[in-house]
């Protein structure tokens, strides 16, 4: 047996890829697959998947899980996630219907390799929530520092892996869409390995975390909102998929669908919803982003009714529009608010959408009118207002052509000067505007200049592109005192922004997760805030819902931190009180963050190094610094 990376695949998988291109009949497709597994399992040696560390955290199981021992005479699925990922969520319902129709008494063990993105995700804690929220089912197991990324040189979120009951690597797929293959490959490669007798059925010892939660009354919410007279909050109650109508002292008034997930308009005790999150409410209606549904709903609160207005119900692709709502196919919706037309003869006769799906703003026209650069519209058209589709961080005066990535939160502000929408981008960690003049998308606090570089986050106080954010998901706007109030979610704080002077600053939250509340702001903990919301008739009532890395010297243990491989080229770390020799080796390892310019897909790769270095001078245990004279070139 040998270790390699996805690498050794390539080469027969791209010649079985292109020849089922030129099947015709699904038949063709099996034989085709089962020659390549023929083909694959008479080689000399296997293509295998290293152990993973037995000190590594695992969630839904029974204990700590061997791939050679546990799950030897299983063919298993290694999905390579992070939590974060819309693309990674996009993959779970195909996760969810091959587990559904393959049992590990069938043979198929799917395990959830969680490789963060953000410090914040590297949490045990809150990858738990994940799995709850997702309703993830299968094992997962917390790779923290990436271990078996790195191994097997995963580039991208998400990445499936087939293995063999041996632990050998057969197929990879990178990226959602895939369900066909996915299927096609599982089955075929269970009945390949049947047929020579190497599957077994024995259990693996799923114990679900989900099982040992008491009741709550609350399931990881989403977004919220208040009406108009300041009376009533609507609270998407994301993890029951329904959505609660309360007085502002929390006294429910309405329940409206829950507590399983599901797809039916109708009364409030029948409507079903699955994972719903942005709501938007005037009068007596409300819209709800019914993110896995991929729908957009209307809520009659004087008839008692639930109805579609946008989408099909399956996740689309379509990066246009133009077709009416309940016609149009759209993706994870994500937020929604009411906003006007340019040429409208009311107001909010449009509802805004965040598509964090396919990384746009949309528009549905609630009645006829005409957006910023486009022309005339009719009621019930749902369509793109803003961004290419591309997964970026980029600012154009012409809206098509801006790029958001996972935009997540919206606000408005109708105004002078400002007549923008607001726009929380979560995977670029910004805030964006956008004006409802011309569409032009501008920045406004965090991330950096380089459109492709999705990784630049922090948790740092300053004024625009200084200003550091982590994964932000809600903003909501103060009309009254002209600020923003962002809901820094990887951050767990909640910071306001002075959109005249670009400063942000930390308003509410430690830092730290939690669940408390402070004699102020600051000595208050939130956990992974999703949204805020002012209430505008007494706005001071208010509704909220980089790892160390170690050097060499001589054997002696430095510390430091490389922020960003693209524009720091030096080293800070601190000399030992004593060193054994004056001449050394840094030794480097380090995560380097990247996205490719030929493609939107984000990547993760491992580098190492070693610089060696002449220690002068005489003064042990002072600070030193290293300038960087190595490149990093990706392909």
């Amino acid at each position: 047996m040998a270790a390699g990376g996805l690498a050794g695949l390539l080469p027969a998988q791209t010649q079985l890829e292109y020849a089922l291109l030129d099947a015709d009949t699904a038949q063709e497709k099996e034989n085709l697959v089962y020659q390549y597994l023929k083909k694959m399992d008479s080689r000399e040696r296997d293509l295998t998947v290293p152990e993973l560390g037995g000190d590594l955290q695992w969630l839904n199981t029974e204990g700590p899980i061997s791939l050679h021992k546990d799950l030897c005479g299983k063919v298993v699925v290694l999905d390579f996630f992070t939590y974060c990922c819309i693309n990674c969520l996009h993959l779970l319902p195909d996760l969810h219907a091959l587990e559904h129709q393959y049992s590990d008494k069938d043979g198929l063990v799917i395990v959830g390799v969680h490789s963060a993105k953000f410090p914040n995700e590297k949490v045990l804690d809150n990858i738990k929530s994940a799995v709850l929220r997702y309703n993830i089912v299968h094992p997962v197991v917390n790779d923290a520092d990436a271990t078996l990324w790195h191994e097997l040189e995963v580039s991208c979120w998400p990445t499936l892996v087939i293995l063999g009951p041996r632990g050998n690597m057969l197929f990879s797929l990178v990226g959602e869409g895939h369900r066909e293959k996915l299927f096609l490959f599982t089955s075929i490669t269970l009945k390949f390995y049947k047929e020579r007798g190497q599957i077994k059925d024995n259990n693996i010892g799923i114990k679900l975390y989900r099982d040992s939660l008491p009741p709550s009354p609350l399931l990881f919410p989403g977004k919220v909102t208040v009406d108009d007279s300041g009376e009533r909050l609507v609270i998407a109650d994301t993890g029951h998929h329904r959505i609660l109508v309360t007085r502002k002292n929390g006294q429910i008034l309405h329940t409206i669908g829950g507590p399983n997930s599901g797809r039916r308009d109708g009364g409030f005790s029948e409507a079903a919803f699955n994972s719903p999150q942005g709501i938007a409410i005037k009068n007596n209606v409300i819209y709800v982003a019914d993110t896995e549904n991929h729908l957009i709903r209307k809520i009659d609160l004087e008839l008692q009714m639930v109805t579609t207005v946008a989408g099909i119900g399956v996740q689309g692709v379509d990066k246009e529009g133009g077709a009416k709502g309940e016609e149009q196919p759209i993706s994870s919706p994500w937020d929604v608010i009411f906003g006007s037309s340019i040429s409208g003869t009311q107001e909010d006769d449009v509802l805004w959408i965040a598509m964090a799906g396919i990384h746009q703003i949309w528009a549905l026209m609630l009645e006829g009118g005409k957006l910023p650069k486009g022309s005339d519209l009719k009621k019930g058209v749902c369509l793109r207002f803003a961004g290419s589709g591309n997964e970026e961080n980029r600012n154009n005066a012409y809206p098509h052509k801006a790029g958001f990535a996972q935009p997540s939160g919206l606000s408005l502000a109708p105004e002078e000067p400002w007549n923008c929408l607001f726009v929380a981008d979560s995977e670029s960690s910004t805030v964006r505007t956008i004006s409802l003049k011309d569409g032009a998308v501008k920045h406004l606090v965090g991330g950096e200049r380089d459109p492709l570089n999705l990784f630049a986050f922090g948790d740092v106080d300053g004024a625009g592109i200084n200003a550091k954010l982590q994964h932000p998901l809600g903003v909501t706007w103060d009309k009254k005192r002209k600020l923003l109030y962002v809901a820094d979610s990887y951050n767990h704080k909640i910071k306001v922004v002075d959109p005249k002077m670009k400063n942000c600053a930390t308003l509410a939250g430690t830092g730290e997760a939690g669940n408390v509340v402070g004699s102020s702001f600051t000595q208050s903990a939130f956990n992974e805030p999703g949204d805020s919301k002012l209430n505008e008739e007494a706005p001071s009532a208010w509704f909220i819902t980089a790892e160390d890395n170690t050097w060499l010297l001589q054997g002696q243990c430095l510390t430091g931190e490389i922020k960003d491989v693209s524009c720091q080229t030096v080293i800070p770390f601190q000399l030992p009180g004593s060193c054994v020799s004056a001449e050394a080796t840094l030794a480097i390892k380090a995560c380097l963050y990247y996205c490719s310019k030929g493609s939107s897909a984000c990547m993760m790769a491992g580098v190492s190094f070693s610089q060696p270095l002449q220690v002068t001078g005489t003064d042990r245990g002072s600070s030193a610094q290293v300038e960087l004279t190595h490149t990093f070139v990706t392909n």
